[in-house]
């Protein structure tokens, strides 16, 4: 019996493997897949300083250095901004996600490949797992079991810790074309996406193109963005070289711990809501997890034991999904103008210096709480008509 099964091969599940197998827990690792790394939907942003926090050195699969943003309004308009330095940095999935699993076998965790889910059951001595394996079936007993597989978490489903399921659907492309730029583009307006945004990412010979939204066709929507818009390389939609799809979790759409059982990255919804990113914020959350589980596991891993983690994510990160979550209402609800305006704001001589000072590419609610602080100061700059409009978007969601 291994005192922690892990369903799933991704980032947050074993970075999670790394740190418990290092404390000397017994600790497997089930990925569905024959491989770490398979292609996935992701732009692959992480903040430069957010790798510092969680320990990890960029350097093998830093595809590209980021020191800026441009913002394209619904108009075509465009909004630049730019401090100098290094924000982020634009990685090699496959070989970041390899890195981790890597990481996690050397330091003792069991990793199994082509091994899928297909039941789960507890009792007071553990959980049973009923995994479909090349050859068979088997079971795999442990001590408490991790969900870290994904927006659509089979472990979230099956002990009923999904609250609801409306995730944003992403698309991206990989596009042929070679660039020295290092700004990542944003594409705001409601006929590209209601709920959402576009993206548009160099990574020195490719650019990932993507969108996401709640509803429609996102591929042909997609599609579309790469016929119509002139920023992007020509004849873009010519030279895509891989097409994915996938799911973006709400933050807070489920319970991220029961009876012997926690969730870890997108299966605990764990995402920035304002952009969706989830690379820094579940690995984040995963060094949280860590020292639950150490303290869990030395007695009995049960509900009890476990609550603790659901706090612990809650003073660390509450007040930033609370806030992300309410500028993301604000800009779901809109118009074309009302986005424009916004983003217009940004030039304001005295609201950028707020943003470059006060912006962090990882917490976005310390720049949200700054520019509310500092209100009264910026009526001169925008107008009173205005600075209570935006102040009344705040009060209405």
């Amino acid at each position: 019996m291994y005192d922690v099964t892990i369903i799933g091969g991704g980032p947050s599940g074993c970075l999670l493997g790394k740190n418990l197998a290092k404390k000397g827990f017994e600790v497997a690792i089930l990925e569905e897949d024959p491989e770490i790394g398979q292609p996935m939907c992701c732009a692959g942003i992480v903040g430069a300083e957010g790798l510092k926090e969680i320990n990890l050195d960029p350097e093998s699969w830093s595809l590209r250095e980021l020191r800026g943003g441009t913002f394209h309004c619904p108009t075509g308009e465009t909004v630049k901004l730019s401090r100098g330095r290094t924000e982020a940095h634009v990685i090699d999935r496959a070989k970041f996600d390899r890195d981790l699993a890597e990481k996690a076998v050397r330091a003792g965790a069991e990793l199994k490949l082509k091994n899928r889910v297909r039941g789960i059951s507890r009792n007071e001595k553990g959980v049973t797992l009923l995994v479909k394996k090349r050859g068979g079936s088997e079971e795999v007993k442990s001590r408490m079991i991790v969900g870290a597989d994904g927006p659509n978490s089979l472990v979230a489903r099956t002990l009923d810790l999904m609250k609801n399921f409306s995730p944003t659907i992403a698309a991206q492309a990989e596009v042929v074309k070679k660039s020295e730029s290092r700004n990542a583009h944003v594409y705001l307006g409601n006929d590209l996406s209601k709920n959402f945004f576009g993206w548009a990412v160099p990574t020195g010979d490719i650019y990932r193109v993507g969108l996401g939204d709640k509803n429609g066709n996102v591929v042909r929507k997609l599609i579309n963005f790469l016929e119509d818009e002139p920023s992007l390389p020509e004849d873009s939609r010519k030279k895509i070289v891989r097409l994915t799809t996938g799911l973006i979790p709400t933050p807070g759409s489920r319970k991220i711990y029961g009876e012997r059982v926690i969730l870890v990255g997108d299966a605990a919804g764990h995402v920035k809501p304002l952009t969706g990113g989830g690379l820094y914020l579940g690995l984040s959350i995963v060094e949280i997890a860590s020292e639950i589980l150490t303290k869990a596991l030395e007695g009995e891993p049960t509900e009890e034991n476990l609550r603790e983690y659901r706090k612990a994510v809650s003073e660390k990160y509450g007040k930033e999904f609370k806030m992300g979550a309410r500028v993301r209402r604000i800009l779901q609800k809109a118009s074309d103008d009302d986005i424009t305006e916004f983003l217009k704001l940004l030039t304001v001589p005295e609201i950028r210096d707020i943003i470059l000072k006060n912006a962090d590419f990882d917490n976005h609610s310390k720049l949200f709480r700054e520019l509310m602080k500092n209100g009264p100061s910026l009526i001169s700059a925008i107008g009173t008509r205005k600075l209570m409009k935006y102040l009344g978007w705040f009060a209405k969601t």
